[in-house]
């Protein structure tokens, strides 16, 4: 018997104020449309769930996760960087903030551009979450992550329970790290956009031969805004300025690799939590 591989399709939701706000609003009920029974977890900050409460609420109820994304995605809501006391005060109203827009209290975190840390995972655990998505293992394109660590060269692949001393390195916290796939870059849409289709298929290939030997989950990430007008051209850096321009061939370019990658019966699409529940059953 084929041994199932967990799929975990992520999307990271956020005000990209330099985006057609509308357009950012009604592409979140256009991904529900399309990706009609497809489970995904969508990692939301507490002002983006106050912004698109009501589809996200129609996201909710159609199976999908919605996570926990920080408070806002600016510069100060960095949780690699923040004080024990900050880090409990963020999680904490973040956490208040989501499950009052959305009806449900998240379980699973990733931080604003990966970012995570010690003191993080302390305040996590405090607030009831199960799982850290925040760490990208063997990730070597660091200038283009904010959030980067080069304790992610070290960290383990897959999922793992983190040190107390150092969210990096295994040890026995009741907290599942969950790492973004990647093989030196990461497996996420702004790959997809430089490399075309055809390479994102293939690195998908490759990484469900590790995930048939570990067990490891596969672990893809989008962000919502990707799909809405950019309002405010010249401030992306520079990596997102050699991104394809059409929206609409981006979303195509993203729905064709989730059909991709959903298209072997080993593979199983489930959301972050469900996944975490399965893997201590």
């Amino acid at each position: 018997m084929t041994k199932s591989i967990p799929l975990l399709l992520t999307v990271d939701v956020e005000i990209a104020t330099d985006h057609n706000m509308t357009q950012q609003t009604k592409i979140l009920d256009k991904l529900n449309t399309d990706l009609k029974s497809l489970p995904m977890t969508w990692f939301c900050t507490a002002v983006a769930a106050e912004e698109f409460s009501s589809p996200l609420k129609r996201l909710q109820e159609a199976g999908h996760e919605i996570g926990c994304h920080g408070l806002d995605h600016s510069k100060d809501d960095n949780y690699q960087r923040m004080s024990e006391d900050r880090a409990n005060m963020a999680i904490s109203e973040a956490t208040d903030r989501i499950t009052k827009a959305i009806g449900k209290r998240p379980r699973c975190f990733r931080g604003p551009r990966m970012t995570t840390s010690k003191q993080t995972q302390s305040a996590l655990l405090t607030y009831g979450y199960q799982g850290d998505f925040s760490v990208c293992a063997q990730r070597i394109d660091l200038l283009t992550c904010g959030g980067a660590n080069m304790l992610w060269l070290f960290a383990p692949r897959g999922a793992y329970h983190p040190s107390e001393k150092n969210p990096f390195y295994r040890g026995k916290m009741p907290l599942s790290v969950v790492n973004l796939s990647c093989l030196g870059v990461p497996f996420l849409s702004g790959i997809l956009y430089l490399g075309g289709l055809r390479f994102m298929q293939r690195f998908f290939d490759a990484l469900l031969v590790e995930a048939r030997h570990t067990g490891n989950p596969i672990v893809y990430l989008f962000h919502s805004y990707e799909f809405a007008e950019l309002t405010h051209p010249g401030g992306q850096p520079i990596h997102q300025r050699a991104y394809i321009n059409d929206r609409n061939r981006r979303y195509e370019m993203n729905l064709e690799l989730l059909q991709y990658m959903c298209r072997l019966p080993e593979v199983q699409p489930m959301t972050a939590i469900t996944f975490l529940e399965k893997k201590h059953e």
